[in-house]
């Protein structure tokens, strides 16, 4: 048998032109399918958003995102206001403590950091079924985010429990006791 039959496995003997081909398709592929994930997750979080709401129990906050931005400016309703501005965001009925964990952890919202704040929720103590289906998401589609969700729970876990606090009692209250005192790690 002679050498030219055979198919070499090692890269540098693909021609060129079939690299420089087949690269930016590889490359194109790829992106759709992120897109796509990040359409699909998008939508799912949507729904169970929807359904969440219809859960979640106690009464809603009654707040605006111009009546935070009156708060003093070193409080935390101040700064969860500017959150809110910043993203062009107003508070979700019976769900504005989930804007609060953003301003508290410096997590930010795309998916990928959304799923991450869940990690460390879940780390911090909260257990819930939309923090567990969250993660489940995570672990599915974001599998190259697996170290940042990982540092998350770690660093829920290494913080003093905030997940059963009722915020709206300290939407006066200095944002720095909570950033120094009450969140240990290094998120």
């Amino acid at each position: 048998m002679k050498n030219e039959t055979l198919i070499p496995h090692t890269s540098y003997l693909i021609p060129k032109t079939m690299k420089t081909f087949f690269l930016p398709i590889y490359f194109e592929i790829q992106s759709t399918l992120k897109t796509l994930r990040e359409v699909f997750v998008y939508h799912s979080f949507e729904l169970a958003s929807k359904i969440y709401v219809k859960f979640k129990t106690g009464p809603s906050w009654q707040v605006n995102t111009q009546q935070l931005l009156s708060y003093p400016t070193e409080s935390l309703g101040y700064h969860l206001g500017c959150f809110l501005l910043q993203h062009k965001f107003e508070p979700q009925p019976r769900c504005e403590d989930h804007d609060v964990f953003h301003v508290l952890t410096d997590y930010k919202i795309d998916t990928a950091q959304e799923i991450a704040m869940q990690y460390w929720l879940w780390g911090n103590g909260k257990r819930s079924p939309f923090v567990l289906l969250a993660m489940l998401v995570g672990v599915i589609f974001y599998i190259d985010q697996y170290i940042l969700f990982i540092e998350a729970f770690s660093s829920g876990y290494n913080s003093t429990g905030i997940h059963h606090l009722d915020f709206k009692q300290h939407l006066y209250s200095p944002i720095s006791i909570f950033k120094s005192t009450l969140i240990t790690s290094n998120i």
